[in-house]
């Protein structure tokens, strides 16, 4: 059921503009019945975000998607998450607020009980734009199933100011031999294609989920226009993982068969060649 802004709870003092005053409007849809609509599942791992949840959680209901799933997975944060999940639990499809393994134990948690035709990752403290369950699910019911991915946005920490980044049509191997690298909270995958997610991963999880869905067979297909928003701040895995990051992707290189190396080089030549977009 879609969560209209009038039904959901105010939003905190001074909080205007999308997604605490503003709602993608019902209008969108009313061309094409419910069931004409791909059902989607947005799966969210949290910890410790409680500052840029609710943010997170109001992007999603306030899409006012008609055929919606919504599960959050919180590792048991000892900050204000819990009591926001509750007070947005009447709109929530399903959450919990437990210890867990991580990020990708969370996310796998979530995936197990996800029932869409297609299913989102965001994290909580980023968040999605006006719009964007719309113009997924339009290209899936006109392209059939693909990984489906959209132009997204950086924001620092509460900063008003937006950075763009616009991204393109790639190939498969781009994906696959890790030349290119798709943005997690502007990404929908088909659940048919559903994988597990690397658990011994904690930060390259993504990287790895959408190399191992490419490699069997799921072509990539962009969505034009800005889906998310992605933020930095100091708390952010992005921010404090960086060497992590590097030591996961090392390993995985060092797995790789040698053809994989020369087609990465390719990958990136091609990134390269290819004109900076317009933002």
């Amino acid at each position: 059921m879609p969560a209209f802004l009038s039904q959901l709870p105010p939003p905190p003092t001074g909080r205007v503009g999308w997604p605490w005053t503003e709602e993608t409007s019902p209008a969108v849809y009313a061309t094409t019945p419910d069931q004409g609509w791909p059902k989607i599942t947005i799966v969210c791992p949290s910890f410790q975000q409680g500052g840029f949840i609710e943010e997170t959680i109001r992007s999603v209901l306030l899409q006012n998607y008609p055929r919606l799933e919504f599960i959050i997975m919180d590792g048991g944060s000892r900050d204000e998450t819990a009591g926001l999940l509750e007070r947005y639990g009447p709109w929530l499809t399903y959450w919990e607020s437990l210890p867990d393994r991580g990020q990708s134990h969370a996310l796998n948690k979530a995936c197990d009980r996800a029932t869409g035709e297609l299913v989102g990752w965001i994290n909580s403290d980023d968040y999605y734009l006006p719009g964007a369950f719309a113009a997924v699910a339009r290209s899936f019911r006109r392209h059939g199933a693909a990984l489906l991915y959209g132009d997204d946005q950086i924001r620092t920490g509460d900063a008003p100011g937006l950075r763009s980044r616009r991204r393109h049509q790639v190939c498969r191997f781009q994906i696959a031999v890790g030349g290119v690298t798709l943005p997690s909270h502007a990404t929908f995958w088909p659940r048919a294609w559903q994988q597990p997610f690397n658990e011994a991963l904690r930060f390259t999880m993504d990287a790895d989920f959408y190399k191992r869905l490419t490699a069997a067979g799921l072509k990539p297909r962009h969505v034009p226009g800005y889906l998310a928003v992605f933020r930095e701040h100091g708390a952010s895995k992005t921010a404090t993982l960086d060497d992590i990051a590097r030591a996961e992707t090392a390993a995985w290189s060092r797995r790789q068969p040698w053809h994989t190396h020369w087609r990465w080089r390719l990958s990136n030549l091609l990134e390269r060649l290819r004109p900076a977009p317009h933002v």
